[in-house]
């Protein structure tokens, strides 16, 4: 089972700030959706936590009965969890988890639709908390139970509307499993393909508009990353996350500033978080620090070693710092500050853990004590960026034939592909992609000509040629010896899936 979580962990990490609780409806005593609650929630989702329990225990105090208290209290340990990972503090709010569901399962009155969906939720939400913790079996336990949860109650109450949104994230996870991963979906009783979960969640949108629902907010998170991540459509991500107001909204800012900076919005991303709220007691979210970070770096700004160093010296969780470590190293690469480089290079070592695919490939460049070219190192920063025009003009500062190392080869390739891309130059996009592919041994432990695969794939996609768009995505999947086999694979998956192929 460890394989199919590890190919679907970046996807399913990002859902736990997706899959939050739209609530509308009749209320009950037991579930009583009233201004307390309402004004608890938006203050949690905005990660005022503090200031969202305070609200809870005086609606507690008030109306002791009510389990919607026991849900919202959930979603604010999740998400305490997920921003800080602290193993202790994990094993101290883990134990909420049971009691919260016995409190719900012995509420007098099970006849409305948050009875199971309340337990769904919260089984959904500690899942993807377990997946930052490596507890595999656990969270798909959970996964599978809130799924069957969510089944029934839909049976139920097919009206609704909220079970739309988690049934829809779950379908299209599964959907973009790898095949050679479908045996454990199946095992679970897991069903679902990418286009039956979009269409779930653009329903549940739809009816959220219709029904003046109050929180359309989520349904815009959940649909800004599915966009990017599963239907690789990064304009249209970027336009619906650019939706979300982030003046006093710190989720809102996490999403829409992670969203800019995957789809080159960089000058985007740095305003976002530049203008991030901080009075108001909001939670510390040293992640934050690091986006800054990598934006600053991407814009190869001489500050841009500030909040990396923020997020390194402060973060006390386990993912991203290896991969922090390593952009100090190249930072202080091209500031010729050699032993500050050396330093951080070797950190990557031991900080931190090699779980998603950045950390991996930055405990790969530590363990081979391998720093890139530093041309091609500004043009692949700059590209990140954006800054297209830039990266061209740094990578015509060389020539192919002074790169006698292999992998310095394949990259320069590679590179140029990308920003030919990213100039709408797609012919000349294509002939560099397939120069990369043609000089890479699907043995090599490289990630170029995979991932030249992908972006191939999603330029005959685009094209509407089916036929070359799936040998491409299939053809990535055949490199199995590179730092983002995991990501790869799923993005390939996603693209057969949306060929049908």
């Amino acid at each position: 089972m460890q394989p199919l979580i590890a190919a679907s962990y970046n996807r399913l990490s990002v859902l736990l700030c997706c899959l939050l609780v739209a609530l509308s409806g009749a209320a009950s005593p037991q579930f009583n959706w009233n201004s307390n609650c309402q004004n608890a929630y938006q203050r949690i989702m905005s990660l005022q936590l503090n200031e969202g329990r305070k609200l809870l225990a005086q609606e507690k105090k008030i109306h002791p009965d009510n389990r919607l208290c026991l849900l919202l209290e959930n979603y604010a340990d999740a998400l305490t969890i997920f921003i800080n990972e602290e193993p202790d503090e994990f094993a101290r709010l883990e134990t909420n988890k049971d009691k919260r569901l016995s409190a719900i399962e012995q509420a007098p009155n099970k006849n409305s639709p948050y009875y199971l969906y309340a337990q769904a939720e919260i089984n959904i939400q500690w899942a993807l908390v377990r997946l930052k913790f490596e507890q595999y079996f656990k969270a798909f336990r959970e996964i599978q139970k809130a799924y069957n949860l969510l089944l029934e109650n839909r049976r139920l109450y097919p009206n609704f509307y909220p079970n739309l949104k988690s049934l829809g994230a779950i379908h299209a996870i599964m959907g973009t499993i790898p095949d050679q991963y479908k045996w454990g979906i199946k095992l679970l009783g897991l069903q679902g393909n990418l286009q039956q979960g979009i269409a779930e969640i653009d329903q549940f949108l739809q009816k959220g508009l219709e029904n003046d629902q109050l929180f359309r907010e989520e349904g815009l998170i959940i649909k800004s990353f599915f966009t990017l991540l599963l239907q690789a459509n990064p304009q249209k991500a970027w336009e619906t996350a650019a939706k979300l107001p982030t003046d006093s909204h710190l989720l809102n800012c996490f999403t829409a500033a992670t969203i800019a900076l995957k789809t080159e919005h960089n000058e985007e991303a740095l305003v976002i978080l530049q203008n991030k709220p901080t009075a108001g007691g909001y939670a510390t979210f040293w992640y934050l620090d690091y986006l800054m970070g990598t934006c600053k770096l991407n814009r190869l700004d001489p500050d841009a070693d500030v909040p990396l160093l923020k997020f390194v010296n402060n973060f006390k969780g386990q993912n991203y710092l290896k991969d922090a470590c390593l952009k100090l190293a190249w930072f202080y690469q091209l500031h010729n500050q050699p032993d500050k480089s050396a330093y951080y290079l070797q950190l990557a070592k031991t900080k931190g853990k090699a779980f998603i695919d950045p950390d991996k490939q930055a405990l790969a460049a530590a363990l081979n004590n391998e720093l890139p070219h530093p041309i091609l190192l500004k043009a692949r920063l700059l590209y990140d960026g954006g800054y297209y025009r830039q990266a061209l003009n740094t990578l015509n500062q060389t020539s192919p034939e002074l790169l006698a190392n292999k992998s310095h080869l394949l990259e320069f390739n590679y590179r140029k592909g990308r920003i030919y891309a990213g100039l709408n130059q797609v012919q000349n996009a294509i002939a560099f992609y397939n120069q990369t592919i043609l000089n890479q041994q699907t043995s090599l432990p490289y990630y170029f000509a995979p991932k030249a695969c992908i972006e191939l794939g999603k330029i005959y996609e685009k094209q509407a040629n089916t036929q070359l768009a799936a040998t491409y995505y299939r053809k990535a999947m055949e490199y199995k010896n590179h730092e983002y086999k995991n990501s790869t694979e799923q993005q390939a998956k996603a693209g057969l899936n949306r060929l049908k192929k």
